[in-house]
C-alpha cells in the first residue's frame, strides 16, 4: 500500500511540473476561451439599457423543443435573455415559444424567423428535423429580427444594438464612394458589403455628388480618380460633422500589368488628408513579418492555391503592434495589408492624431525603384538592413477640422448648387489607412477574414457607438498561428515548446521508469535476504 502511494505521489509530482510549465508557456499561444474576455456575462451597457427605453420591449425567442433537447446553446441563449429582463426594471419582457406547439409558426415566419433543417442521429438512425431558433424584438409597432441564432459569443452585441435601433427607430447608413473608377461594390467589395450590411444600410455614392445628411458614415475607397471637384462634397460632409474612413494608396499597383507600381504624384484627396493632419507617403512599406505570396491555379478543374516565398509587401499585423488605447484595436483580431503606404502624422493645434496600427521595427521603405514581382522577393529582405524602423499603417484623427478649400471648384459641363464653403467642423473624427486592397475581396489571397471584422469595428467607432464597440470586440481574439512577431519572443516560445515536448516529458517518463526499477530491485533484494 505504501509502495503504491509513493508511486502515485511521484506521478502526481511529474504531472504538476508538466502542467505548471505548460501554463507558463501558454501566454505565447492563442487563447481559445471566452471567459477571459467575459463573453458570457452581460455588460454594464446592456444592464443600463432600460434607461434608454421609454416603453416596454418584448423579446420573443422562437425555439423548437427538439433543438433544446439536442444542444446546449439554446439554454445559454435563454439565460442571456433572462439576464436582460432581470436588469431592465420591467422594461424588457422575454418569452420563449415553440412555434410548432403554440401555433405561432406563421407569425414567426412573417417576422423573418424561418425553420432550419438539421441532421439528427439518434440510436444509429439518421433523420432531418425542422427547427426554429430566432429572436424577434418588438417595440410599439416596430420589429427587429435575428432570423437564426446559433451562437452566443456575439449575441449580446446583436441584441443591444438591435434593441437600440428598434427603440430609437434609427437608420444607420454607410455611404461607399469609389475613388477608383474601375472599382464597384459588386466586383470588388462584396465581402465588405456583406459585413457592413449586418449592422448598417449600405449605399453607393457617386464621385462629385453631394453626400446626403442621412449617411452616418462615409467609406472613401481609393483615390486614383478623385479630382478637387470630386472631393469638395467629401470635405464639406466632414465640415458638417460627417465621419469618414479613407482607404487610400500612395502607390498604385496595376494587376493587369504584372503588378506594375506607379506613384500617385497628383492626388487631390491625399493633399486634402495632409491638410487634415495625416500625410500618405508615395512609397511602399515592406516588413520582415509578412505573408507568403499565394496565387490561384486551376488543377483538374479545381482552384488550388500555389504557395510561394514570403512576400514583404503583404504585411501581417500582429497583436503587439495594434494600439490598446483605441476601441477599434483594443481587442485586436488581426489585419493583413497589401502594398501599403506609410503614414506621417502632422501636428495640428486642433487635431489629435493617433497611429493605431504599425509595422514591426524591422520594416523598410521602397520609394523609387519598385520591385513587386513575387519571384524576386527573396532579395528584398536584404535591403536597408541598417536603417529599418517602425512605420504607421493606420491612424485616427479627432478634433475640429478646417476645410481644404478656399474657392469652390468647378468642372466643365457639370453644375452643382454649391454657393458657400463651410470653413470648419465641430468635434469630429476620421480614419485613414494607407492601403485599399485590404478592404477588397483580395483578402481571400491570405485568408484574412479578420480584415472585414476590423472594418466593421472602424464603422462602429466612426458611428460614435464606443460602448457597443466594446461589447463587439470583447470576444475578438487573434486566432492566427503566427501571431508572435518579435524574434526573441518567438525563439523563446519555440525553445519552451521543444523543451517540454522533446526533453522534459520523455525525461520524466524515463525518471519514473528508473524509479520503479530501483524500487522493484530493492524489494527483490529484501525478499532474497529474508529467504
Amino acid at each position: 500500500m505504501q509502495k503504491k502511494s509513493t508511486e502515485l505521489l511521484f506521478l502526481l509530482l511529474m504531472l504538476s511540473v508538466v502542467v505548471l510549465l505548460a501554463l507558463n508557456s501558454s501566454r505565447y499561444f492563442v487563447r481559445l476561451d471566452f471567459t477571459a474576455n467575459k463573453a458570457f456575462t452581460i455588460s454594464k451597457v446592456s444592464k443600463k439599457l432600460f434607461q434608454e427605453i421609454p416603453e416596454q420591449v418584448h423579446i420573443t425567442y422562437y425555439l423548437s423543443e427538439r433543438l433544446r433537447s439536442l444542444y446546449t446553446f439554446p439554454a445559454q441563449i435563454e439565460d442571456l435573455l433572462q439576464e436582460y429582463a432581470a436588469h431592465s426594471r420591467g422594461k424588457i419582457i422575454v418569452s420563449v415559444l415553440d412555434p410548432a406547439k403554440t401555433g405561432d409558426a406563421a407569425k414567426a415566419e412573417s417576422l423573418g424567423v424561418y425553420p432550419q433543417q438539421i441532421e439528427v442521429i439518434e440510436k444509429d438512425e439518421r433523420s432531418v428535423a425542422r427547427v426554429y431558433t430566432g429572436i424577434v424584438m418588438q417595440y410599439l409597432d416596430r420589429f427587429e429580427t435575428l432570423p437564426v441564432v446559433g451562437r452566443i459569443d456575439t449575441l449580446e452585441y446583436e441584441l443591444t444594438s438591435r434593441i437600440r435601433k428598434v427603440v430609437n427607430n434609427e437608420k444607420r447608413v454607410v455611404g461607399v464612394l469609389m475613388g477608383n473608377a474601375d472599382n464597384s461594390i459588386q466586383q470588388n467589395f462584396q465581402a465588405l458589403h456583406a459585413e457592413l450590411s449586418q449592422d448598417f444600410s449600405v449605399t453607393e455614392v457617386g464621385r462629385g455628388e453631394d453626400i446626403p445628411d442621412e449617411i452616418s458614415i462615409l467609406f472613401v475607397l481609393g483615390n486614383r480618380d478623385l479630382a478637387e471637384f470630386d472631393i469638395f462634397p467629401i470635405d464639406q460632409y466632414i465640415m458638417r460633422g460627417g465621419r469618414a474612413l479613407f482607404a487610400v494608396e500612395g502607390v498604385n499597383i496595376d494587376f493587369r500589368r504584372n503588378l506594375e507600381a506607379v506613384k500617385m504624384e497628383n492626388s487631390s484627396l491625399l493633399d486634402m488628408l495632409e491638410s487634415y493632419g495625416v500625410r500618405v507617403k508615395r512609397a511602399l512599406v515592406l516588413d520582415e513579418y509578412c505573408k507568403n505570396f499565394r496565387q490561384p491555379r486551376v488543377i483538374f478543374g479545381q482552384v488550388m492555391w500555389q504557395l510561394m516565398d514570403k512576400y514583404p509587401h503583404w504585411i501581417t499585423v500582429a497583436d503587439q503592434f495594434a494600439s490598446r488605447d483605441n476601441p477599434i484595436t483594443a481587442r485586436f483580431g488581426g489585419l493583413d495589408l497589401y502594398w501599403s503606404s506609410p503614414l506621417e502624422l502632422i501636428e495640428k493645434s486642433n487635431i489629435i492624431a493617433e497611429a493605431i496600427i504599425k509595422t514591426t521595427p524591422d520594416a523598410w521603405l521602397m520609394e523609387d525603384q519598385f520591385e513587386t514581382l513575387p519571384d524576386r522577393s527573396a532579395a528584398l529582405f536584404f535591403m536597408d538592413k541598417e536603417s529599418r524602423k517602425q512605420y504607421n499603417l493606420a491612424a485616427v484623427l479627432t478634433g475640429s477640422f478646417d476645410t481644404f478649400f478656399t474657392v469652390i471648384p468647378e468642372r466643365d459641363g457639370e453644375l452643382r448648387e454649391w454657393q458657400e464653403i463651410k470653413k470648419s467642423s465641430t468635434e469630429n473624427r476620421i480614419m485613414v489607412v494607407g492601403d485599399l486592397d485590404f478592404a477588397t475581396d483580395f483578402y481571400q489571397y491570405t485568408e484574412a477574414a479578420y480584415n472585414m471584422g476590423f472594418l466593421s469595428n472602424c464603422a462602429e467607432w466612426l458611428a460614435n457607438d464606443d460602448d457597443l464597440l466594446e461589447i463587439k470586440t470583447r470576444v475578438t481574439r487573434d486566432i492566427r498561428l503566427n501571431k508572435i512577431q518579435d524574434p526573441g519572443e518567438k525563439a523563446r516560445a519555440i525553445i519552451m515548446a521543444q523543451a517540454i515536448n522533446v526533453v522534459l516529458i520523455p525525461a520524466l517518463v524515463v525518471a519514473f521508469g528508473v524509479f520503479r526499477f530501483f524500487r522493484r530491485r530493492k524489494k527483490s533484494l529484501i525478499i532474497g535476504l529474508e529467504g
